[in-house]
């Protein structure tokens, strides 16, 4: 039990600061509302459960055994999360039309697998947290249920964050504050 209790905490802290994955789900609060972001909270979950489960099955080793895989990683995820900066950065959001709607529950699921935040959390989760007293398929089941149970409630306080200064939504200096955030939590990646 101390175990699975030291675990929840570790993917609570883990998620609940600030990084790529929140200050999305922030933005998505600020320009369409907790409602409409519930997809890609449920998408965050659901994609660093995939992620975990990944690397419980041992794919993990793999994409560490191939030269240059985690570089790359890290590159993919910096382009798409600059590119998403420079959107936010234009202003206007939605109101304009150059965000037209949150991401869905496939696109949260897809941002995952190029978020270097997220493959370190659950890559060092699954080592560090997986019960070693159940049998492997178990305790990593137990590891993957626990940690997307975790992200559900961080994911939903960024988002219903962000919903809470919608008023705000369009106002150069809540464009850029949100731009700025995201750009810096590109340097968490290179860390």
């Amino acid at each position: 039990m101390s175990e699975l209790l030291a675990l929840c905490a570790f993917a609570l802290v883990s998620t609940v600061t600030p990084g790529p994955n929140n200050v999305l789900l922030w933005a998505s609060g600020v320009r369409f509302g907790f409602r409409a972001t519930v997809p890609h909270v449920v998408g965050t979950a659901l994609g660093i459960g995939a992620l975990a489960a990944a690397a419980a099955a041992g794919i993990a080793a793999l994409v560490a055994a191939v030269p240059g895989s985690g570089v790359g990683l890290k590159v993919i995820g910096t382009a798409y999360l600059l590119w998403l900066t420079w959107q936010v950065a234009r202003g206007g959001g939605a109101k304009e039309g150059r965000i037209a709607r949150p991401l869905g529950l496939a696109q949260a699921i897809g941002f995952q697998f190029v978020n270097a935040k997220a493959w370190l959390f659950a890559l060092a989760a699954i080592s560090a947290y997986r019960l070693d007293d159940l049998p492997l398929a178990v305790g990593s089941a137990v590891a993957v249920t626990a940690m997307m149970l975790m992200v559900l409630p961080s994911a939903a306080l960024w988002a219903a964050g962000g919903t809470a200064l919608s008023r705000y939504a369009g106002r150069r200096w809540v464009d850029a504050l949100l731009a700025v955030l995201l750009a810096a939590s590109v340097a968490l990646i290179w860390l």
